[in-house]
């Protein structure tokens, strides 16, 4: 019933908006996958594409010809943040090399999935329905869209066989605050890995 609220929701966006959400939504594959294919090849295969989309980013930021061409295509699906710095996609690259390769699999795994789904409920609902802001003037963040990011982090954490449910609990909702507090850094980048460091600092503890 909640996941039919969000995609329902998803119609009062924008369509390039709508398109950017899919997008982030189809990084769940990743986390699905890494969960029928060995650590090694995974962390090969996403620090290639860690540092694939770096490349990109930097040849469009440093060469203008290329900054246009990027533009041109896909400026219509960036924020307008991202057109001077590195985009959430290269932020999530790299998270997710980082994840795979310093976290347990089934964190690794937990994480990258809060971050496809959880993360898309923020925005879509916070969007939709959120009314209380972290700073009304600068953020998009809403208490109403970190509670959403909250509920889905837990539903999943409910599927998962590790590491446990009180350490997949607890991780879910480091995320979901990672989530609604402005570090001034990407929550592509900082949501997978404060929140996995988390649970692995749980796991050693308990």
């Amino acid at each position: 019933m909640f996941i039919m609220l969000i995609f329902i929701s998803m119609k009062t966006l924008s369509r390039y908006v709508i398109i950017r959400k899919l997008l982030h939504l189809s990084t769940a594959l990743i986390p699905i996958g890494y969960v029928f294919v060995p650590r090694l090849q995974m962390v090969i295969s996403l620090f290639f594409l860690a540092f694939f989309s770096l490349v990109v980013d930097f040849l469009r930021l440093k060469i203008k010809p290329i900054g246009n061409f990027f533009n041109r295509y896909f400026g219509k699906l960036l924020w307008e943040r991202e057109k001077n710095t590195l985009t959430a996609a290269t932020h999530y690259a790299v998270a997710s090399f980082l994840s795979v390769y310093f976290f347990d699999k089934w964190i690794a795994v937990a994480v990258l999935l809060f971050l496809a789904f959880g993360d898309t409920a923020a925005h879509v609902i916070g969007v939709r329905y959120g009314k209380i802001r972290v700073n009304s003037e600068t953020s998009e963040k809403t208490i109403e869209g970190s509670l959403a990011c909250m509920v889905i982090c837990l539903c999943i954490s409910s599927l998962l066989p590790q590491p446990g449910l009180l350490v997949l609990f607890a991780g879910s909702i480091v995320a979901s605050l990672v989530e609604f507090f402005p570090f001034g850094i990407d929550d592509n980048f900082t949501l997978p890995l404060i929140s996995g460091a988390a649970m692995e600092i749980m796991v050693k503890s308990l």
